[in-house]
């Protein structure tokens, strides 16, 4: 028999294998943790390195093909002698160039989003005024067999809101309906909610609808682009969910193969119902005020200079706008003339080019903001990176506006900052 003793040391010795073995125990759990979430690191870059590779792939898919519609029939024009089939192609043309504008530009705010660059300016807007413009941005746009139509409640509502940012999530979605939808009805609008807590804004439509296995990562970036199915649903929609988010709301869609697609996304309201708070009167006048426009001057022409050495673009600025008879243009052609004309004619807007002779905009804006720091000044230039905006803001210019635009895209900054 074991003395007691020989009893202690035997359960001494006992507890410490069994406190080795528990010491072992924990290290291979947290071995395994460790282990588990290296295989779960890994497959999320896997993953993140596939939808990478997917995006790159659509992109460049999505950008050859209208550029290829562009040099073809720009090649074919020439070699025809029909007026008919010259305005034929030369409608192919400009909807390629569009399609290849957006695709551009959506990268452009995608990466400014993505870096937190994205500003919200929340200013008064009315609601109903605002479903109206983008209905008529989108009139000629809306093929024969699509019926684009609008919801807005009777009431005039007044929403403290970036009217730009909402515009260009509705934009993006009513474009995203279109490319689904072949024949059939577009509807948008919008709708109080929660006891008129928050405003619910909406596009729908009768089109092809959305593949179940893709509708909960239609708002991821790489994952915006359908390329198995061939569906470009855009980086728009990535885009649409930053924004909304960054405005405190939330966006998500209902959709069901070959019957159509809803996409609603939700802000909070603050504003005003029927002008109870504020007159439709008083609203107009703080609408103004904050376009650097007062009541008394809505209705006298404004002087707009634009400061640009390219023949050809400053005859597109002046093309569009003329079409607008309360504008009148006036033109510099390099930063020095800016800087004089400004002095002379005392514009209510620049539209300043930033490479250009003698003196460059961004020297010419400097100079300008000294002495009329209250005029506004949009920088407007074919270098579009987040290093020419920053720089374009350090100099002074309010808004920026990239090379190559689309006429209602002008239209709607010119009027951002001198009434409607």
């Amino acid at each position: 028999m074991m003395n007691q003793d020989e009893k202690e040391l035997l359960l001494l010795k006992y507890a410490e294998v069994n406190h080795r073995l528990n010491m072992a125990n924990e290290q291979l759990e947290q071995a395994n943790k460790k282990l588990k979430e290296y295989e779960e690191k890994a497959l999320k870059a896997e993953n993140a390195s596939r939808m990478k590779s997917l995006f790159l792939a659509n992109m460049s898919h999505e950008i050859r093909t209208p550029l290829n519609a562009i040099e073809g029939f720009a090649n074919i024009i020439a070699l025809t002698d029909s007026a008919e089939e010259r305005m034929n192609y030369m409608e192919i043309i400009e909807s390629n160039s569009r399609r290849l504008l957006d695709l551009l530009n959506e990268i452009l705010d995608l990466s400014r989003a993505e870096s937190g660059e994205i500003v919200i300016k929340k200013y008064p807007t009315d609601l109903n005024q605002l479903m109206s413009s983008i209905k008529q941005l989108f009139k000629f746009r809306c093929p024969d067999t699509v019926a684009l139509t609008t919801f807005k409640p009777e009431s005039v509502i007044s929403m403290v809101t970036d009217e730009n940012r909402i515009t260009q999530v509705l934009s993006n979605l009513i474009s995203n309906a279109l490319k689904h939808t072949a024949k059939g009805t577009i509807n948008f609008g919008y709708n109080l909610k929660n006891e008129n807590t928050e405003i619910e804004f909406f596009v729908s439509d009768t089109g092809s609808g959305i593949d179940p296995k893709f509708i909960d990562h239609i708002f991821e970036t790489y994952a915006s682009k359908d390329a198995e199915q061939n569906k470009g649903y855009g980086l728009g929609l990535a885009l649409c969910r930053i924004i909304v988010e960054k405005m405190e709301g939330h966006i998500e869609v209902k959709s069901e193969l070959d019957k159509g697609s809803t996409f609603t996304f939700t802000l909070p309201f603050h504003g005003t119902i029927g002008g109870m708070s504020v007159s439709r009167r008083d609203f107009a006048s703080t609408q103004n005020s904050l376009r650097v426009s007062s009541k008394s001057e809505q209705y006298e022409k404004r002087i707009i200079l634009v400061a640009e050495d390219e023949e050809s673009n400053f005859q597109l600025v002046q093309t569009v706008l003329k079409k607008r008879h309360h504008y009148v243009v006036i033109r510099a052609h390099n930063g020095i003339e800016a800087v004089t004309l400004n002095e002379e004619e005392k514009p209510d807007l620049i539209l300043m080019d930033i490479r250009m002779p003698d003196m460059n905009g961004l020297d010419a804006t400097r100079i300008i903001k000294e002495v009329s720091h209250e005029t506004p000044v949009v920088a407007v230039s074919a270098y579009a990176f987040q290093e020419n905006i920053r720089e374009a803001k350090a100099a002074g210019c309010d808004d920026f506006l990239a090379k190559p635009f689309r006429p209602e895209d002008l239209l709607m900054i010119v009027e951002k900052y001198v009434g409607r």
